[in-house]
């Protein structure tokens, strides 16, 4: 009896105790219900730190999404074309705004020369780390079946997105005597007047060889080192015909000193309301429009270009960018990351068919 009555004494303390573990501190007791305010206010404290650290991990994360890989760096953008051409007009205006996005600073470097692979070269020979970019056009991945000493071909670039798609103007010199479509479709009949195209296989080849197709004509190819060099010699009379960018024509035409006949595009043009498209004169379905894009280098993180393209939409998307381009002549036009990749390959092979169909008659 005296023994089940310890044993009783003993569970009950064992109780007592084990009721009151949590609050044993240093080998001593307090009383429950300072330790449960203790308890109670550590839970809170540790609650408010939870949440701090979850607001400051949300922040985190967010100023990292926010300044991604190129806040803060210098991105060297190469254009393969002349300053004051088509390519370096639109460049340099979009280019604005993706350093807005993008919170970096481009700088647009012109490397001319054979054709625009010089400048391409001097891209796809750079690190891959994404800060070394170029603008790219219809038939860039092409250069090594057009172009001698081109090594490159399509697997030598990372393409990141389009932002433009830009039509040509047909437009005569003023020494021409040439003043309208008829006029520029007489002077094709005996293959002796110049038409000068801003680069070898280029869109402006292309558009060329479309429009004597189309029109039963034939001119003599005249190339240079980009559209501004043809405008220049459209002015003093040294070629007849050119088909440079709408952009890089719109001074020379405002300023009367050559002669806009028709524009390259499905439609009129917002910067040429009254120069008509060849397809209105009595050519249905003809256009022929110069994609501008930009790439980078193969083997750069796809992670990194799609940063860069995303910068890029945003550009066009930016009504004060549209405005502006409008003003310029750039008509935008933005493939993203995913469809640009699709849209590269699928272009040049199209490209590659007509070479391959039109390399003698272009001679």
């Amino acid at each position: 009896m005296k023994k089940r009555l310890m044993s009783l004494t003993a569970l009950l303390m064992s109780i007592c105790l084990a009721g009151c573990g949590g609050v044993t501190v240093g080998g001593g007791s307090t009383s429950a219900a300072p330790s449960t305010t203790k308890a109670v206010e550590s839970s809170e404290a540790n609650s408010e730190t939870s949440e701090q650290n979850t607001d400051t991990s949300a922040e985190a994360q967010t100023e990292t999404s926010a300044d991604g890989f190129y806040k803060g760096k210098t991105v060297q953008m190469i254009v393969p074309w002349g300053a004051g051409g088509g390519a370096d007009v639109a460049v340099r205006l979009v280019s604005k705004y993706i350093e807005k996005n993008l919170g970096c600073t481009i700088v647009v470097n012109n490397v001319t020369g054979g054709g625009g692979s010089i400048g391409l070269n001097q891209m796809l020979s750079s690190n891959a780390d994404g800060l070394t970019l170029a603008y790219v056009a219809n038939t860039d991945s092409n250069g090594n079946i057009m172009l001698d000493g081109v090594s490159y071909d399509i697997d030598s670039f990372a393409p990141i997105a389009q932002f433009a798609a830009d039509p040509h103007v047909l437009a005569a010199s003023k020494a021409s005597g040439i003043t309208d479509l008829k006029g520029l479709i007489e002077a094709g009949k005996d293959g002796t007047t110049l038409w000068g195209i801003g680069g070898a296989w280029t869109n402006w080849d292309f558009l060329k060889l479309e429009f004597e197709k189309a029109t039963g004509t034939k001119y003599k190819r005249m190339a240079y080192d980009g559209g501004a060099a043809v405008i220049t010699d459209l002015m003093n009379g040294d070629c007849m015909v050119g088909t440079p960018l709408v952009s890089e024509a719109l001074t020379a035409i405002d300023a009367k000193e050559i002669v806009p006949i028709a524009v390259s595009s499905a439609k009129r043009v917002e910067s040429l309301p009254d120069v008509p498209t060849i397809a209105e004169q009595g050519y249905d379905g003809f256009e022929s429009v110069m994609w501008r894009g930009f790439a980078a280098p193969a083997g750069t993180d796809e992670a990194v270009l799609k940063q860069f393209a995303e910068g890029v939409g945003k550009a066009c998307e930016d009504s004060d960018f549209q405005a502006e381009a409008a003003k310029a002549g750039v008509t935008v036009s933005y493939k993203n990351y995913d469809d640009f990749q699709k849209f590269f390959k699928e272009n040049h092979e199209n490209v590659k068919q007509l070479y391959e169909a039109n390399k003698d008659a272009a001679k």
